[in-house]
């Protein structure tokens, strides 16, 4: 998915990290000697987060981040593979985390049903399990704005929003264009789909799954469970 997007991926993310790092802190507090797992851990910036709590394993579907991630930052056990194939690793982790639309990117609403039992499965007995996902109001916001630029003097991109059948699903197509040393720019494309979920259906199937609600909440906020005028909702688990 990610494999042009990981060359720049760094200097275009813009999300708060800090945010959810103090998230994390917040749950974890001083615990050491923990199994982490960093699920979707894409160049592996929430890992010196993580590694304070205890050993880490990092896992992607994308090799080239996993690259990336690893010259970052040492000392991590790293795996290219599917999140809905993590229970193959034959480990119970203390925390798991899945971080910034890992779950958006799943096909369809089965598939994010099986990746909530890979990672209950995956758990320790009293782990805890964060993630997010998009509200609606942002699936629809990036199919009203439809086109996205960025520009400065090394990278410049177009991004467009297309809608499917699913309102709860955009696709985008993305187009880079990287200056090389010689002055040149360089095109990469990348396209890729997300989707998301009425809360009620993710909270169903979470309590299905066998978790505990520990609790949710809005674009970083904890008081904020206005999921309809939010963009991003924060789940912390617990099995």
């Amino acid at each position: 998915m990610y494999e042009n997007l990981s060359i720049v991926y760094d200097k275009l993310m813009d999300v708060d990290y800090d945010a959810y790092k103090n998230i994390i802190n917040q749950e974890l507090e001083d615990r050491k000697n923990l199994l982490v797992l960093d699920l979707g851990c894409g160049s592996g910036t929430m890992l010196p987060t993580l590694k304070k709590y205890g050993e880490i394993f990092a896992v992607d579907n994308s090799e080239q981040m996993l690259a990336i991630a690893s010259e970052k930052v040492s000392g991590c056990n790293y795996f290219a593979m599917d999140l809905l194939e993590i229970s193959s690793l034959n480990i119970e982790f203390d925390f798991i985390l899945s971080a910034f639309d890992v779950f958006n990117y799943l096909s369809d609403f089965e598939e994010f049903k099986l990746g909530l039992k890979e990672v209950y499965s995956s758990l320790k007995e009293g782990g805890k399990f964060i993630f997010d996902i998009h509200t609606p109001k942002k699936i629809t916001d990036m199919l009203e704005k439809q086109v996205f630029g960025y520009e400065d003097e090394d990278i410049s991109y177009l991004w467009f929003t297309y809608e499917t059948e699913n309102s709860l699903e955009v696709e985008s197509e993305l187009s880079f264009f990287i200056k090389e040393k010689n002055g040149l720019y360089r095109k990469l494309e990348q396209f890729h789909s997300q989707r998301t979920y009425e809360i009620n259906d993710v909270l169903g199937e979470i309590q299905n799954t066998g978790f505990k609600v520990k609790d949710y909440f809005c674009d970083f906020d904890k008081n904020n469970k206005n999921y309809s005028e939010s963009d991003r909702i924060i789940f912390i688990l617990k099995k």
